[in-house]
């Protein structure tokens, strides 16, 4: 190293004196703290929740435990003690915050695989009709997803599967809350539902058909290329995961056989894993599935209609159902007669048979295409369609959270795991309709909800 000489002045010795100093403070903290191009203020201190639970379901398929404390440090589950715990050792008690739920039953929060967070029913029922589509801008698609999100919320889902909205609004309000900006559930946003031309879920107007910047943005794709590039748009736009419509469906004039060819939906799912995510797919006939499975799909929404090989094929390949069984009532968007929605399900008895098969059951709703925040009904048609109710809070919990691919993070109250928490006034176990009133909510240790009452949704610190 050649070294330049010069004659110390002022300036040269403090450039010195600053450059020992320097040296002399690498590796001390309280140097770096001291400096003025230091970490800048202190973090705030830890926030602790004391959740006391007169009954507690930590982990749904295990025995409940009675009169325990949930410590909650900032956005986690610290650990679950025995007793009504006040105090933490070492922490100031202005940084603790006791909730009494010694009379509530208390489990881990839910989760929803299928909803459509800025649709509403009078929207989807233009929707419905084909050739007078009107669309939602994406500004209003947006609004909607705040309120539905928050709804969503208030009935006790901490984390749900957006699965079909449009490129750019479900993906803000999900920003948003992983920001810390507002309080609502985790959100897994799909963007837009991949179709093809004309089929259910194609909702771009006519005079757009052959715009091919208008079919990417809208999710429309015919043959194997266009499927793989509307993969590839939908993970830039941000998505978590694909959706695409195999068949027609009850929320359209398509029919309900099959739509997509087998080497399009071949394409869509190898490009949705190798890009890292996972692929769900609306499908309702026993060929659709079929296909859908062999492609290795991780999901299968709604599945009315499977015949006794689907099942196999769906319990040895582990894919997932997403019953859906609220989307039979049916909801008022339908473009169907009244009971027609039910008899189909009926006919195939998709939940029952899989269910006894032991086919891997997520809790899905379809909510959007009726109103959002009676999600719960879902657990009263699995109970009735013979699921047991410790079973149907799994479904809602573990399972789905596996399916999400999240369950070391949530799904469970245990600790290291996020504080997603919520309370109802008595047993589930012994009365699933209990779930439809949800007393408390916890998400990532932040309180949404208590005594009945949400919580303040924005942060503006």
């Amino acid at each position: 190293m050649k070294i330049l000489h010069t004659v110390p002045g002022k300036s040269s010795l403090l450039l010195a004196t600053l450059f020992v100093a320097m040296l002399a403070g690498i590796g001390s903290s309280s140097s770096l703290a001291q400096s003025p191009f230091g970490r800048g203020k202190p973090a705030p201190p830890d926030q602790y929740v004391l959740i006391h639970a007169g009954t507690l379901l930590a982990v749904p398929g295990d025995d409940p435990r009675t009169q325990v404390t949930i410590v909650v440090k900032n956005d986690k589950v610290l650990e679950v003690t025995d007793g009504y715990q006040e105090t933490v050792d070492g922490v100031d008690v202005a940084n603790i915050q006791i909730v009494d739920l010694a009379d509530r039953f208390v489990l881990p929060g839910l989760m929803d695989a299928h909803v459509h967070l800025s649709s509403q029913p009078s929207f989807s029922r233009s929707r419905a009709q084909r050739g007078t589509w009107q669309g939602t801008d994406p500004a209003k698609a947006a609004l909607n997803a705040v309120e539905y999100s928050r709804v969503t919320l208030s009935a006790g889902f901490t984390t749900v599967r957006d699965v079909g909205s449009d490129d750019q609004s479900v993906f803000a309000v999900r920003n948003a809350i992983n920001a810390g900006r507002m309080i609502g559930p985790r959100i897994l946003a799909s963007g837009s539902s991949l179709a093809v031309t004309g089929g259910h879920g194609d909702g771009s107007p006519i005079e757009d058909s052959g715009d091919p910047t208008a079919r990417l943005v809208n999710g429309v794709c015919d043959g194997p290329y266009e499927c793989r590039r509307a993969v590839r748009y939908q993970f830039k736009v941000g998505a978590d995961l694909i959706k695409f419509t195999s068949t027609g469906g009850f929320g359209s004039n398509t029919e309900l056989t099959r739509q997509l060819t087998s080497d399009e939906i071949h394409a869509i799912v190898s490009t949705a894993h190798m890009l890292g995510m996972k692929a769900t797919t609306h499908a309702y006939t026993a060929e659709a599935i079929k296909e859908a499975v062999r492609a290795g799909v991780d999901s299968i929404e709604h599945g009315f209609l499977p015949d006794d090989e689907t099942i196999k094929m769906m319990k040895k390949a582990g894919t997932y159902l997403v019953p859906t069984l609220s989307a039979s009532l049916p909801p008022p968007i339908f473009n169907i007669k009244d009971s027609e929605s039910e008899r189909i399900r009926a006919k195939g008895q998709a939940f029952e048979r899989a269910y006894a098969a032991g086919v891997n059951i997520a809790f899905g709703t379809d909510a959007g295409t009726f109103d959002h925040g009676t999600n719960a009904k879902e657990f009263d048609m699995m109970v009735r369609f013979g699921m047991t109710e410790m079973d149907a809070l799994y479904a809602a919990t573990i399972s789905t959270a596996t399916l999400f691919g999240i369950a070391e993070e949530v799904g469970t109250i245990e600790a290291g795991k996020l504080a997603d928490i919520i309370a109802v006034d008595a047993s589930p176990l012994d009365n699933i309709s209990v779930m439809h009133n949800i007393n408390f909510v916890l998400k990532s240790g932040r309180i949404a909800k208590i005594n009945g009452k949400m919580t303040e949704p924005f942060n503006y610190k």
